[in-house]
């Protein structure tokens, strides 16, 4: 397994793509299932396993320039039962430390605390070298609409806009009731260029007032019901706010409905690759034209 992200490193030199090493599941946590054994914010072994891997990352990338490899602490870290903002803070200046102990000039991103849907930035920690991350789905009625792992947007059966307001909610709320909280946030709420630089404003402040690396760690549409036109819409208003401010992004994915290969929606690809695969050529152009 390490061969292989060995290999990423030198396909990353090779192309020009920086790469950004992340553990999405770590030892005691990861955002999907199954769930880990050990919980990382409780139990002492868990840290100690997730220390020593990430001391091992240090070790084995010293000396690679932080402009080619940064590491990411961990993916996703929602609020949950025996964790918030201070117990997460605490786990990221202990990784901080093993990795500093080795690596003194290594980048390395934090991810933001989620909670209440929204990402909040960690504050306090002294570490010119520490940058912050979060991830750009907003709103989910769009980036999400027929994803079977998101309840409410699954079964969401309208063809919004953006921008634009979602519609028929009032509808869903009254027909799917455990969904109501989900549904009846996004009621009436026109989404635009405006409404998500200002769902940014947290990290673009902080890239502003206080210099910090900021990287917007994934962002992506899926595809299985999207409108071709808000999808659109919808990259050309979060790139080109990231662009403006500098902050460095991450298609999520690269294959897969998110992406622009084999999405699942033939309509899109407009091109067939030596391999067979089939390529969403319009939104390829679209992103490299903000790869300048």
């Amino acid at each position: 397994a390490l061969k292989e992200i060995d290999q990423a490193v030198e396909f990353g030199t090779k192309y020009g793509v920086h790469v950004n090493i992340n553990f999405h599941r770590a030892p005691g946590y990861c955002v999907n299932p199954p769930s880990e054994p050990l919980s990382l914010w409780e139990d002492e072994e868990a840290l100690e396993a997730c220390e020593h891997h990430w001391r091992l990352f240090a070790e084995r990338y010293k000396g690679i320039p932080s402009t080619q490899v940064s590491f990411n602490l961990l993916n996703e870290p929602f609020e949950s039962r025996g964790w918030n903002m201070t117990t997460y803070k605490r786990f990221v200046e202990r990784m901080l430390r093993a990795i500093r102990e080795i690596d003194p000039n290594r980048l390395v991103i934090a991810d933001g605390f989620i909670t209440r849907g929204h990402y909040e930035p960690i504050l306090g920690i002294d570490d010119p070298l520490l940058g912050q991350s979060f991830h750009m789905y907003q709103p989910p009625w769009l980036t999400h609409l027929g994803a079977s792992w998101t309840g409410p947007w699954y079964i969401y059966e309208e063809q919004p806009e953006y921008p634009g307001i979602a519609p028929n909610l009032d509808k869903y709320v009254r027909t799917y009731p455990k969904y109501r909280g989900a549904y009846s946030g996004w009621q009436c709420l026109r989404l635009d260029r405006a409404w998500l630089e200002n769902w940014m404003k947290p990290y673009l402040r902080l890239k502003e007032e206080k210099g910090i690396v900021i990287h917007c760690g994934e962002l992506g549409v899926y595809a299985r019901k999207v409108p071709r036109r808000s999808q659109i819409n919808w990259y050309r208003d979060v790139l080109d706010i990231l662009t403006r401010h500098k902050v460095g992004w991450a298609q999520w994915n690269l294959r897969g409905p998110f992406g622009i290969i084999n999405t699942g929606r033939e309509e899109f690809h407009r091109e067939t690759l030596p391999n067979g695969d089939r390529l969403d050529r319009e939104l390829l152009n679209l992103i490299r034209s903000y790869l300048k």
